[in-house]
């Protein structure tokens, strides 16, 4: 009798469908450098969005040490559906006063064990 080798991808979409039932929807948005523009002298931005479910919780006191993590800082687990990167725009509902509002993404870590993500943690600010 074989068993079935466990996939991660099972695992992915149980949390996904966790953050949608308990989280909240999210707007990821990102800033891609444009090109130059020579009469201006700029570069024109082009922003990006993708959805997801994300839910958002108060950093714990323990992190809180006044130069990497500051007070009010807070802490999203986001689905893997859409890739999250440093310096993205998140908006998603803040736990503090339950409204939606722009958070800017300190720090992401995915949570991929054996090389599937899951979801990703990450550190907001806003």
């Amino acid at each position: 009798m074989s068993e079935l080798p466990f996939t991660y991808a099972r695992t992915a979409a149980s949390a996904t469908r966790m953050l949608q039932r308990y989280g909240a929807p999210c707007a990821i948005k990102h800033t891609n450098p444009g090109a130059y523009d020579p009469s201006s002298g700029m570069a024109t931005a082009n922003v990006t969005s993708a959805q997801s479910y994300c839910a958002v919780f108060a950093m714990p006191q323990k992190y809180i040490n006044g130069t990497l993590v500051l007070q009010g800082d807070q802490q999203a687990y986001c689905a893997a559906g859409a890739v999250i990167r440093q310096g993205d725009t998140l908006n998603c509902r803040d736990s503090f006063t339950g409204e939606y509002r722009d958070f800017q993404v300190i720090d992401v870590k995915p949570v991929s064990p054996a090389g599937v993500p899951v979801l990703f943690v990450a550190h907001i600010r806003g």
